[in-house]
């Protein structure tokens, strides 16, 4: 075996994602996502530093009786996948952007049958110093707990139940291409931290944890819209840029609108819109309804064809994103395919 002085090692780190499963290399920028027990001979070359990372990656387990260690472990590295400096604070970032750009990815591609969330996609950093067998667990966004003094052996990292397990990830190819294209392109710095900034609002509204409010959903949905759409000061301005973003000449023929009674520049008066509109009036008010603490029951959360609004609002996010997107030449291909929605609406 390699003899290496233990000096050299001194604050190694390296970062992952415990839950999520790729078949083969993903690069987004700089950041490069690789599937451990696949490419782990070829990518880590020292013996020392690949034993120590199996060794910490074999106390992840599932939630069986068996505890059996995950088999599907991805590893982000940045730049090259045999860096394992600490990430500075910018390196961080990118890689924590790239996490988010493939979450959201994911997301957007969810169907009844096979469907993943945002803790799905957790990411984790783990220092270490190659033949020393000692690790102090620490978790926590907030309040941080750490516990120290303990051996690698002797510490299990269980899979929650509400993390999903042994699927393989769909993502949409384009949207992630188009946002790494944004990320490298200089002249849109501000746009790009406006788009990520709201994708992170998207899964913060994607959470799968136990006793999550559902109201919470909404309020997070229509921040990640007020980010992406650079801001709207009332229902009917949110509806002026739906309408831009995602309206075609469909929604001006006669059975894509409709005529309702509401209270419209000042005073009550019949106004016509399309279905599309009227879904950002009605997601509106469900969220003003809910921040200022009205009180909301189990059937505000569907329109009056019975979808729930909240499964509505990421096909409406999605659309805004690709049309700003193919504005600035970012994203090229077909727009998401409204087939369907009318009868949604």
């Amino acid at each position: 075996m390699e003899t290496i002085k233990k000096t050299r090692f001194k604050h190694l780190q390296f970062t992952f994602l415990p839950y999520i499963s790729i078949k083969d290399d993903l690069k987004i920028g700089e950041v490069l996502l690789w599937p451990f027990y696949k490419k782990k001979d070829e990518y880590i070359k020292n013996p020392l530093i690949r034993s120590q990372i199996e060794q910490f990656l074999k106390q992840y387990v599932d939630n069986s009786g068996k505890h059996k260690p995950l088999q599907n472990i991805t590893i982000a590295s940045y730049k090259s996948p045999d860096n394992f400096k600490p990430l500075t604070k910018n390196q961080l970032r990118k890689v924590r952007d790239a996490v988010t750009i493939l979450c959201f990815s994911t997301i957007i591609k969810n169907t009844s049958w096979c469907a993943f969330s945002s803790d799905d996609f957790q990411l984790v950093h783990q220092n270490f110093i190659p033949g020393d067998d000692g690790i102090a667990p620490s978790s926590g966004s907030f309040i941080r707990r750490t516990i120290g003094g303990l051996k690698i052996e002797e510490v299990l990292f269980i899979t929650p139940f509400y993390i999903s397990q042994g699927w393989g990830i769909n993502y949409d190819e384009k949207i992630l291409r188009a946002l790494e294209k944004l990320q490298q392109d200089k002249k849109g710095k501000e746009f790009y931290r406006r788009v990520i900034t709201s994708l992170e609002w998207v899964s913060y509204a994607y959470t799968n944890v136990d006793n999550f409010n559902y109201s919470s959903r909404i309020v997070m949905m229509a921040t990640a819209f007020e980010i992406l759409l650079n801001g709207f000061k009332n229902r009917f301005e949110f509806m002026k840029k739906i309408k831009q973003l995602t309206c075609n000449s469909l929604d001006d023929t006669k059975k894509m609108r409709s005529t309702r009674e509401i209270y419209y520049k000042g005073k009550k008066r019949k106004v016509d819109f399309s279905f599309k509109e009227w879904w950002a009036y009605e997601f509106y008010n469900l969220r003003s309804n809910i921040v200022h603490g009205k009180e909301i029951k189990d059937k505000d959360f569907k329109n009056r064809k019975g979808k729930e609004y909240f499964l509505l609002s990421i096909k409406f996010f999605v659309e805004c994103l690709k049309k700003l997107l193919s504005k600035h030449n970012y994203y090229i291909g077909d727009r998401i395919s409204w087939a369907g929605i009318y009868e949604e609406i």
